[in-house]
């Protein structure tokens, strides 16, 4: 690692077999720096991960002004002390375990550091899958404990973590390299970009699936035309399900759906350059989100499929967050998601007028249109045109010079 990491330190936040055990030992792996705090446990049950204390060397600890933190739970209580954390800070970045706001807030305040704090989350079914999986006779318990971390996130809406990363969709060595980036680059700007005809070639996608639907069910090119007029831009189930009753299509709209939702997630690829261009960026500092509309299953598949899932620092999606560009709430979500306020300006990338580069000057934001080789059509002007997102991501590491 190359900026002193020894005044840095992680705390990652989650509900139970959201991988925090697993994230931190790939931290270890990738840098041996990382290495995980172990609080002073008082009380039964198990030793491993802990240092184990006494109900008076707890009480030396309270009364010394040396506990940073304290908890209770299962007949134990959990201490963040002063001793503890000065040690962890002496030999490496210490990679700390957290299940409650107010301990995130207690060691943000109480003990002064350049503290990176991390969201892990995955959906409650995916917490009961992994614990029964696994084996374990708690899963009630770790539902439970879901259940509340949930409710403590809801108790807390204007905490913001530095980073949230779903477990469910990055890998723990992924995840790691994410944290390890955000961790030791300087604090760059905030880069919004759209996801579709920006960094993959969505309409390529769509047009030859549509040819390929067509030729396989004998459909004339009529059909054809009409099918990727109505799908080019955007399609979800209503409008499959007006193309059906429309042009008599020989499936039933779910049956088409879902086959065009696995089939197009399967096909899309990223633009040449864009994700050399979109680690480049990232690698000189600066957060990148990508916010699009669209649902959330068929976005989060291409997103998956294409690698950019775990190439970025958080996805926004217009399905999630219940508002679609140009709406100021969508890129004010996005800012929010890596702990950033849209006050604090920053970029938005995308190769449309009105959603894209409208919206986002409007948002307060410095707007990079992709042009594709397209004349501009007018209205509210981007501050740069770029024919690819490989560009635009240029003139952000240039400072829009």
């Amino acid at each position: 690692m190359n900026e002193a990491p020894a005044v840095r330190g992680v705390i990652l936040y989650g509900p139970p077999a959201v991988g925090k055990d697993t994230v931190t030992r790939a931290l270890a792996d990738l840098d041996p720096m990382f290495s995980l705090f172990s609080r002073v446990k008082v009380g039964p049950g198990r030793s491993a991960g802990y240092r184990m204390g006494t109900a008076e060397q707890l009480e030396e600890l309270r009364a010394s002004g040396a506990v940073v933190y304290e908890n209770s739970r299962y007949d134990s209580t959990y201490v963040t002390d002063r001793p503890g954390l000065d040690a962890a800070f002496a030999v490496g970045v210490p990679v700390m375990h957290l299940g409650q706001v107010d301990g995130v807030r207690a060691v943000l305040d109480g003990y002064p550091a350049q503290w990176l704090t991390i969201l892990l989350w995955c959906p409650r079914e995916v917490t009961e899958a992994r614990s029964t999986g696994r084996g374990d006779a708690d899963t009630a318990a770790r539902l439970a404990a879901w259940d509340a971390t949930r409710a403590d996130l809801d108790a807390n809406p204007r905490f913001r973590f530095d980073l949230t990363i779903r477990t469910d969709e990055v890998g723990p060595e992924a995840a790691a390299a994410q944290i390890r980036r955000v961790l030791t680059a300087p604090r760059g700007d905030l880069v919004l970009v759209d996801f579709d005809d920006t960094l993959i070639d969505r309409l390529s996608a769509v047009t030859a699936w549509v040819a390929g639907y067509c030729t396989e069910h004998g459909l004339g090119p009529a059909v054809e035309q009409r099918m990727l007029e109505a799908m080019q831009i955007r399609a979800d189930v209503n409008l499959v399900e007006a193309l059906c009753a429309e042009l008599g299509l020989p499936e039933s709209a779910g049956a088409l759906w879902a086959r065009y939702e696995q089939e197009l997630a399967a096909s899309v690829k990223p633009f040449p350059g864009a994700i050399e261009a979109l680690t480049a960026v990232q690698e000189a500092g600066h957060q990148v989100v990508v916010v699009t509309n669209g649902g959330t299953q068929i976005q989060r598949a291409k997103l998956e499929a294409s690698g950019i899932a775990g190439m970025v620092d958080a996805v926004c999606i217009s399905e999630e967050v219940g508002v679609r560009k140009p709406d100021r709430q969508i890129f004010e979500s996005a800012a929010t998601s890596v702990g950033r306020d849209l006050a604090q300006g920053g970029w938005m990338i995308g190769d449309n007028a009105d959603l894209d580069v409208a919206g986002g000057r409007r948002a307060g934001l410095r707007t990079v249109w992709i042009s594709h080789g397209r004349p501009w059509r007018g209205g509210l002007e981007p501050d740069h045109v770029a024919p690819t997102a490989a560009e635009a991501f240029a003139l952000v590491r240039g400072g829009g010079r």
